[in-house]
């Protein structure tokens, strides 16, 4: 998969960085991007910023993206171990994506409030969508793997999730709420199990003496 900075020197990956931290720390403060303040604020002029990023819809998208290249990092990129059944699985995967949300300083802005730009609702959109389809795969995992049921299509059902768990999110994230994490993984959980029921191994008849 082609990188953004594959054809960038090192000194062009570290000014890259440097811009797209300024633009997240723009935006954790003010809500929204300015690409003058971005410019002023990494000491560089705004034609250079504009070599890395066309426009500011270029360094918007650049700011949702790396946000959930870090987001699948945290929650996605952990391979169940063999001995745990799927829905113990899931349950954990639900405790790290709230965390990482609850945790990373653009949670609040880019899941938990509205889109910040309209480049960054379509950046936003294209994620969620990426998501949805890899949660269909693992719920068809589990349905081959013989461990869960499903009440509706996979894809339906990880649809449902997913956006269940974004509103739930975008709802604890609210200014002045006090929904704790632990509530919204509760929530989920309850959510999550009236449209997939978990499919346990027979029990294993004790031997005759």
């Amino acid at each position: 998969m082609t990188s953004p900075t594959d054809h960038l020197t090192e000194k062009g990956k570290r000014t890259r960085a440097l811009l797209l931290h300024v633009a997240e720390q723009e935006l954790c403060e003010k809500g929204q991007i300015d690409v003058t303040s971005v410019a002023h604020r990494a000491g560089v002029s705004l034609g250079l910023l504009y070599r890395y990023f066309a426009n500011k819809d270029g360094l918007a998208t650049a700011v949702v993206d790396a946000f959930y290249d870090r987001y699948e990092e945290a929650v996605f990129s952990i391979p169940a171990p063999p001995e745990i059944h799927w829905s113990d699985f899931e349950h954990q995967r639900f405790e790290r994506e709230v965390a990482f949300v609850f945790d990373d300083p653009l949670g609040r802005r880019i899941v938990g409030g509205p889109p910040f730009e309209p480049a960054a609702a379509h950046a936003d959109t294209r994620r969620l969508a990426r998501h949805i389809e890899m949660a269909a795969r693992n719920i068809v995992y589990g349905q081959q793997s013989d461990q869960i049921e499903v009440s509706i299509d996979p894809g339906l059902a990880a649809a449902a999730i997913i956006g269940s768990l974004r509103s739930c999110l975008a709802v604890a994230l609210t200014e002045g709420a006090t929904i704790g994490r632990d509530e919204v993984v509760a929530a989920m959980e309850h959510m999550s199990r009236g449209l997939i029921t978990r499919r346990d191994p027979p029990a294993t008849a004790d031997p005759l003496c």
